[in-house]
């Protein structure tokens, strides 16, 4: 009678399935660990090196989940137009999370507000606004609050964020510095601020004045502007929930280049639409600081790193405007609208 074969079970493959895949993960992890692409651990990797993917869910994951939140009583909301406000800079921000995202419309300055007030109480709040958040050809009503919340900044067993890891040692091998968020959310824009102190940034203004043009073409004639006022109902919701939480809020134009005020001003619906956007402002906020005017600092190209962005020099201003009373910028209310780009 022949013998029966017996199936013994594989146990070997097993523990080495087992052990390849612990050794796997506890690669991914270390890696991550180390390096921290998202974060402000320099072990081996400077900030400098660290290359900004997922700007929405990097700072939502920074300040809700690494519980930086208790660090702060004010945050500062708007667009990229805003991230050159560094906190630090000033004793009456040095409590404020700068948290612009790029072109964040106005339901994504209401979504960050209301996720702060779920977590923790504010003091202060800084809004930044611009006439492209009324801009109908670029969805001003939509909001994702995914691109926020579902990331892989945070966790340390992700392929994704194993990827960036790579990609930010790759960055610091080559001595290659990029543009990165500072601990408490402004911008630092290395690259140009070392072309700049090297002398070889196209400061001219020539070449402002083309850039601008080419800026206002491609943002309003190009892609045709249209007002959207329905845009404006997260405004109103902003002050609505400042005034319940008792919360000192700021709200301000963002400063642009001589030249693309000239630009928008030359057009006949861009004017109109500008005077009208800055009534409506005051219409609901009662008082609005107005930095997108005619003023010596704005005609200065080195002040900007182009006609939209302007540098930390700038930022210091506005704050100082608002709490110090300065020269540069003007408060808007009812009793004092500007009704003409060229007397201000």
């Amino acid at each position: 009678m022949p013998l029966l074969k017996t199936n013994i079970a594989p146990i070997p493959w097993i523990l080495i399935f087992i052990t390849v895949a612990i050794l796997c993960i506890g690669t991914i992890f270390s890696i991550n660990f180390t390096i921290d692409p998202f974060g402000n651990r320099n072990w081996i990797v400077e900030k400098k090196y660290k290359p900004i993917i997922h700007e929405r869910s990097e700072k939502y994951n920074t300040v809700f989940h690494q519980n930086n939140i208790q660090k702060y009583d004010c945050v500062i909301l708007g667009s990229s137009r805003v991230m050159s406000i560094v906190p630090s800079s000033d004793i009456s921000t040095k409590e404020c999370y700068n948290f612009g995202v790029h072109v964040a419309n106005n339901p994504e300055k209401l979504f960050i507000l209301q996720e702060w007030l779920k977590h923790a109480p504010l003091k202060t709040v800084y809004l930044g606004n611009e006439l492209y958040n009324v801009h109908t050809q670029t969805r001003p009503n939509h909001l994702n609050p995914h691109g926020f919340i579902n990331a892989s900044e945070g966790n340390y067993l992700s392929p994704s964020t194993l990827l960036i890891s790579f990609k930010t040692f790759v960055n610091y091998w080559k001595h290659q510095p990029q543009s990165y968020f500072e601990e408490d959310g402004s911008i630092n824009h290395y690259l140009d601020e070392q072309a700049i102190k090297s002398g070889t940034f196209d400061h001219s203004y020539q070449h402002f004045k083309e850039i601008s043009k080419e800026a206002v073409d491609a943002n309003f004639i190009q892609n045709p502007f249209i007002y959207e006022t329905k845009a404006l109902q997260p405004l109103k919701q902003i002050k609505k929930l400042c005034d319940q939480h008792h919360i000192k809020l700021y709200p301000f134009i963002t400063p642009t280049f001589y030249e693309a005020q000239v630009e928008m001003h030359s057009n006949p619906l861009l004017a109109t639409a500008s005077q009208k956007f800055r009534d409506d402002l005051i219409e609901i906020f009662g008082k609005v600081y107005d930095f997108d005017l005619n003023a010596s600092e704005n005609r200065s190209p080195s002040n900007f790193y182009d006609p939209v962005h302007y540098r930390p020099v700038i930022g210091n201003l506005i704050i100082n405007k608002i709490h110090h009373n300065g020269n540069y910028g003007s408060l808007l209310t009812s009793h004092k609208r500007q009704n003409s780009f060229y007397e201000r």
